[in-house]
C-alpha cells in the first residue's frame, strides 16, 4: 500500500511536470519494455516458486540455475529491443529512453525475490520494495522539474530497483551463499517442458496489461499517449497491487491444494473476498470522482482523460479476479485447464483494442479491455467450476456492492467541498456500511488465504532433507 501511494503521487508529478506529450513518451517506452520485464521474470520464477513452496531444500541449485538462464534472456531481449527501437523510433530521444527503461531487464534477470516468495518469506520482501520506490520518488522528485530531464525518469527507476535488488542479494549470502550460475541445457528443457503453459499464461496477461497503451502509442500523437497513459497508470497501479496480493498468496495456496484441498477451497474463496471487498469501492469511487481526480493535474491538456478513467477503472477488478483464477489452476497443477482462453485474449485483444480506437476514440480503446477482463473472468470461473473448486459469488458481491452504493452519496456530496474529503467521507462510509452488514466478521476467515497454515506433510519433509 505504501510503495502504491508513492506511485500515484510520483506519476500525478510527472504528468505534471513532463506535459502530456512528455509522459506519453515515457509511458509508451515504459509498457514497451513492463512487457519484456514480465517475459524474464514470469519465464521461470512462478513455476520455482511453487517448486521452492514445496521443497525449500532446492533453493541454491534452483538460484544457480535460473541466473544464468534469466541473465541470458535479458541480454538477449536487450539487444532486439535496442535494435528494434533504433529502426522504428525516429527521434533519438525517444530511442535513448527506450534503452534506458531496457536497463530493467537486467536487474529483473538477477533478482531473487523468488526465493522469498516461494518460501513464504515477505517482511524482506516489502522493506526491498518500499526501499525501490523510496529511492526513485526521491531520484525523481528531486532531478526531474521539466521535459529536458526526461532520461532521469527511468536511470532513478532501475537505480532504485538495483538497490532493493541487492538488499535481498545480501540477504541471501548472509543465508546461503555465493550464487554460482550455471547454464544447463538440460535445465532449460526441463524448465520449457514443465513450464511451457505457465509462461504463456504470464506472457499472456502481460500483453492484455499493456496492448491497449501500446496500440495507442503506434496509432496516436504523443499528447493523446500521454492523455490516454495518465489513466492507464493510475489503472495499473491498483492492478499491480493486486497483482503483488496474488503473488503472496500463490505459495500458501499451492501447498494448501496439494495436501488439503479442502482448506484450498476456502484459501481460494477468502482470497476472492478479499479482493472484492477492496476492488469494489475503488472502482465504484474513481468512477463517481474521475473528473475531480484529473482536475488535480491543473491543466486542460488533460481535458478527456476523467472519463477514459472512470471506464478504465474498471479493468481493476475484473483483470484481477480473472488473474486470480489463472493463478489458482497453477496452483492447482492444473494451468492446461485454463491456458486457452488467456491465450485467445492475448491474440484478439490487440486487433479488438484497435477496432474499437478507430470507431470511438481513445474511449473505445480501454472499453474493449474491458469487454476481454469480463470474457476472462466467466472463463476462469467455468474452469474452475469444471475442476469442483469455483469461489461462492453470492458470499462475495452482496456486502460490497450495499456498502458501495451507500458511499456514492456521500462521495458526491462531499465532493463539491474538496476531493480529499470525498475520498476520506465515501471510505469512512463504506467501511461503516461494511461493519453494519456484517462484513467485519467475515475478514476473519480471510487468515485462510493470508496467513501461511503450518503443514506438517512439509514439516516432515524439511526434515528429512536435513537428516
Amino acid at each position: 500500500m505504501f510503495c502504491r501511494a508513492c506511485s500515484v503521487f510520483v506519476t500525478i508529478t510527472l504528468m505534471k511536470r513532463l506535459g502530456p506529450g512528455g509522459y506519453g513518451r515515457v509511458e509508451f517506452a515504459f509498457s514497451v519494455v513492463f512487457w519484456l520485464v514480465l517475459l524474464v521474470r514470469d519465464s521461470s520464477d512462478v513455476m520455482v516458486a511453487r517448486e521452492l513452496s514445496r521443497h525449500p531444500r532446492l533453493i541454491r541449485p534452483l538460484v544457480d540455475h535460473v541466473l544464468a538462464f534469466k541473465t541470458l534472456l535479458a541480454a538477449s531481449l536487450f539487444a532486439v529491443l535496442a535494435f528494434v527501437g533504433r529502426l522504428t523510433l525516429d527521434d533519438p530521444a525517444d530511442w535513448t529512453i527506450l534503452t534506458l527503461y531496457g536497463l530493467l531487464l537486467f536487474t529483473t534477470a538477477v533478482g531473487l525475490d523468488f526465493v522469498y516468495r516461494g518460501t513464504e518469506r515477505m517482511g524482506l520482501l516489502a522493506v526491498s520494495l518500499c526501499l525501490r520506490t523510496i529511492f526513485y520518488a526521491a531520484g525523481v522528485l528531486t532531478f526531474v522539474v521539466d521535459a529536458s530531464q526526461i532520461s532521469r525518469v527511468p536511470i532513478f527507476l532501475a537505480l532504485g530497483e538495483a538497490g532493493g535488488i541487492g538488499m535481498i542479494w545480501l540477504s541471501y549470502l548472509w543465508s546461503y551463499r555465493m550464487p554460482r550460475p550455471r547454464f544447463s541445457p538440460r535445465f532449460i528443457t526441463i524448465l520449457v517442458q514443465r513450464g511451457k503453459t505457465v509462461c504463456a499464461i504470464q506472457l499472456s496477461q502481460a500483453l492484455i496489461i499493456a496492448a491497449d497503451v501500446l496500440v495507442v502509442g503506434v496509432t496516436s500523437s504523443w499528447n493523446d499517449v500521454g492523455r490516454y497513459g495518465a489513466q492507464y497508470r493510475m489503472v495499473t497501479i491498483f492492478l499491480t497491487f493486486g497483482l503483488i496480493v496474488q503473488h503472496a498468496t500463490f505459495p500458501t495456496l499451492s501447498r494448501l491444494w496439494r495436501h488439503h484441498p479442502d482448506a484450498g477451497r476456502k484459501a481460494l474463496d477468502s482470497l476472492v473476498e478479499a479482493l472484492v471487498t477492496v476492488l469494489a469501492p475503488l472502482a465504484v469511487g474513481a468512477t463517481l470522482l474521475a473528473e475531480p481526480l484529473v482536475g488535480l493535474l491543473g491543466s486542460s491538456d488533460y481535458d478527456g482523460a476523467g472519463l477514459l478513467l472512470a471506464v478504465g477503472i474498471w479493468r481493476v477488478p475484473l483483470l484481477t479476479i480473472a488473474f486470480c483464477y489463472q493463478t489458482t489452476l497453477i496452483a492447482l497443477n492444473r494451468e492446461t485447464v485454463g491456458v486457452g482462453s488467456l491465450v485467445v485474449a492475448a491474440l484478439g485483444i490487440g486487433p479488438l483494442v484497435y477496432l474499437c480506437r478507430v470507431q470511438f476514440g481513445l474511449v473505445g480503446a480501454t472499453a474493449a479491455v474491458l469487454l476481454i477482463g469480463l470474457a476472462l473472468v466467466a472463463a476462469g470461473y467455468h474452469s474452475l467450476a469444471r475442476e469442483g473448486r469455483q469461489p461462492a459469488w453470492h458470499h462475495h458481491l452482496g456486502r460490497p456492492l450495499l456498502a458501495s452504493a451507500a458511499m456514492a452519496p456521500v462521495c458526491l456530496f462531499l465532493v463539491r467541498w474538496s476531493v480529499a474529503a470525498a475520498v476520506v467521507g465515501g471510505a469512512t462510509a463504506y467501511v461503516l456500511a461494511i461493519v453494519a452488514s456484517g462484513g467485519l466478521e467475515r475478514t476473519r476467515h480471510w487468515r485462510a488465504a493470508f496467513q501461511p497454515v503450518e503443514d506438517p506433510v512439509r514439516e516432515v519433509a524439511e526434515t528429512a532433507g536435513r537428516a
